[in-house]
């Protein structure tokens, strides 16, 4: 992926700020499943023992805060949640099955996914989602990943700590942005 090109940014920019003079409030979060949602704490410590202990009979990785804050964020703003995680090839029917099962509200709007097609970065998964859908006013992109050439809205988590209070805060201040 070194010869990958870089997402357009001005023109994302661009749309967003456009529909944000016709009075467009519609955000889009970017969600990344493992590092955000699931947790994977250090091994040894006692966090990762009853992680552990919780997912012998299940894959159970998922903290219930990182479920809260994202229930918490789609009572606050209006948003349209986009898999953005590899999660996402296991089709987005499956996606939400997993978030509702973790304590996931129904009511939050997980809408789509980024493409499922091929693999390429994120950044230009991200931006071609954007750029073939032309309604946002705002985004935001929580991973554990880097995306320079997005780094204005990306909130980088710590995969042992996932969405937790301090990139909560972050993700606010980016959406309240305009």
């Amino acid at each position: 992926m070194e010869n990958e090109r870089k997402p357009d940014v001005k023109m994302i920019e661009w749309t967003l700020a456009a529909n944000r003079k016709r009075g467009v409030d519609l955000n889009a979060l970017f969600l990344d499943f493992d590092g955000v949602i699931n947790v994977f704490y250090e091994p040894g410590t006692k966090a990762y023992e009853e992680k552990v202990k919780r997912s012998v009979d299940k894959f159970d990785f998922a903290e219930k805060y990182c479920i809260e804050h994202l229930n918490q964020l789609s009572r606050d703003f209006n948003l349209h949640v986009i898999i953005s995680s590899s999660w996402r090839f296991g089709k987005l029917k499956g996606c939400i099955k997993y978030l509702v099962d973790e304590g996931m509200d129904k009511k939050v709007n997980v809408f789509d996914t980024t493409q499922i097609e091929v693999f390429q970065s994120r950044q230009l998964d991200i931006e071609e989602y954007l750029l073939s859908h032309p309604v946002y006013s705002n985004y935001v992109i929580l991973d554990d990943m880097e995306m320079p050439a997005l780094k204005d809205h990306l909130v980088q988590t710590d995969p042992t700590k996932g969405w937790d209070d301090a990139a909560d805060q972050k993700v606010r201040a980016i959406l309240k942005k305009r």
